[in-house]
């Protein structure tokens, strides 16, 4: 009996399918009876590692330990080699990312009731973007990491590429696609035929026309929005100076928001000389209630909460037009509102790059947009209204498909390995 299977490690959210003996692969619970699971860990105070959202209700709880989450942005940058401190204890982003998908293949494991030792990573078209030699460390590092968890055959495909073998299986006439996958952490695009008689050719290079991708998704998304509706409540865009009439007013630095309001640098800023920068804003700050609400998402670690409430937001914001929430982890309980258009206007700079490289991706296939009969839609920034009217008026031809957005990429893997590895 041979077993394979296929694993999207996402920057948000993880899932993995599992074939047996050539047949259809099967999605696996990750966690409980759910077959996606947050790429999130936490580290308790009773040394043990908990997972998925197990991880991040500990965390809201207010529950005594680290919480890491989108961990794959950390892949190919220096901080794989550095590390940080887990239980006074220096741990290398290679071992963190282990516990991790260690625990994604034991669960695969007990689903075959066998050990599962070939498999399909996706991965995005560049981790790390303008940085060739970044982007082949990266996909090394994720190599070495599934090695240490035990896989033997590894192979890598594309996200993209592997959302639209998993549609496949429902196309019955061939069809010009263009797959817009809009995930976590990246933005991959690929122009390429699909259909269902293509399914059991083993060699799809010369049905894939063009792939590109950039290294903005879901978190920057999140980011955008806090900064634009979140961040002026603890400071951003303020002032400091004016204390004798000889000092000057200017703005307050605007780096420690920004790193604060990413989700994958939030724990950098939990330390000594953070935290002593941030009371120095403090001391000299105009508006120092605001800037007093820094401080205590650092003294108290609350960045964590702070960004859920964004996603939250962003989230809610898919289906009316503003979202008012109250900051309750915060001594004074402020308040927030945002709105959509708020939301939409914070993206323009990031949804420009995004599109350039569509431009890109239709250029290189040697297609027009025009020419598009399919666009795949998967990964779950997909789901901003946004988004969607931009992707339906840039391909007015095209049909649009939306089926299984956070899974199908690990289906699609699945059905890799299943040519890879001659199930």
């Amino acid at each position: 009996m041979t077993f394979s299977c296929g694993i999207d490690f996402g920057t948000t959210n993880t899932a993995a399918a599992l074939t047996k003996n050539g047949k259809q692969p099967i999605l696996v619970p990750l966690e409980n009876n759910e077959t996606t699971i947050p790429s999130a860990l936490f580290f308790a105070a009773d040394k043990k590692i908990y997972f998925g959202r197990q991880a991040m209700k500990m965390y809201t709880d207010g529950e005594l330990g680290r919480c890491m989450r989108s961990l794959k942005r950390v892949l190919g940058s220096d901080l794989m080699s550095t590390g940080t401190y887990i239980y006074n204890r220096r741990t290398s982003f290679t071992e963190i990312l282990g516990y991790f998908l260690q625990n994604v293949k034991n669960k695969l494991d007990i689903a075959a009731e066998n050990d599962v030792d070939s498999v399909v990573l996706g991965r995005p078209v560049h981790f790390r973007d303008n940085d060739e030699a970044g982007d082949i460390r990266a996909e090394n590092e994720l190599r070495k990491i599934a090695t240490n968890v035990g896989f033997k055959n590894i192979e890598f495909q594309y996200e993209p590429i592997a959302a639209a073998f998993a549609h496949e299986n429902i196309i019955e006439n061939e069809k010009l696609a263009c797959v817009v996958d809009i995930g976590g952490g990246t933005s991959d695009f690929t122009i390429l035929r699909v259909g269902k008689r293509l399914m059991s050719k083993t060699d799809r290079k010369d049905d894939i026309l063009a792939s590109t991708g950039v290294r903005i998704g879901g978190n920057d998304f999140d980011k955008d929005l806090s900064l634009k509706c979140f961040m002026p409540t603890f400071g951003y865009r303020t002032q400091q100076g004016g204390q004798t009439k000889y000092d000057k007013i200017i703005d307050l630095p605007i780096s420690p928001y920004h790193t604060m309001a990413e989700w994958s640098s939030i724990n950098s800023m939990y330390n000594y000389k953070e935290l002593n920068a941030a009371k120095k804003m403090l001391y000299n700050a105009i508006e120092k209630e605001k800037v007093r609400r820094f401080v205590e998402l650092i003294e108290k670690e609350r960045g964590y909460s702070l960004m859920n409430v964004v996603e939250n937001t962003k989230m809610k914001l898919t289906d009316v037009s503003d979202v008012k929430v109250k900051l309750d982890f915060i001594s004074d309980s402020p308040s927030v509102t945002a709105t959509c258009s708020d939301f939409e206007n914070s993206l323009n700079w990031d949804i420009k790059r995004v599109f350039e490289q569509i431009d890109e991706c239709v250029k290189q296939a040697q297609v027009k947009a025009d020419d598009i009969e399919l666009v795949i839609l998967t990964g779950g920034s997909t789901e901003i209204p946004y988004i969607q009217r931009l992707v339906s008026n840039y391909f007015p031809n095209a049909e649009l498909s939306q089926e299984n957005k956070l899974s199908s990429v690990g289906m699609g893997l699945a059905y890799d390995s299943m040519r890879k590895y001659n199930n």
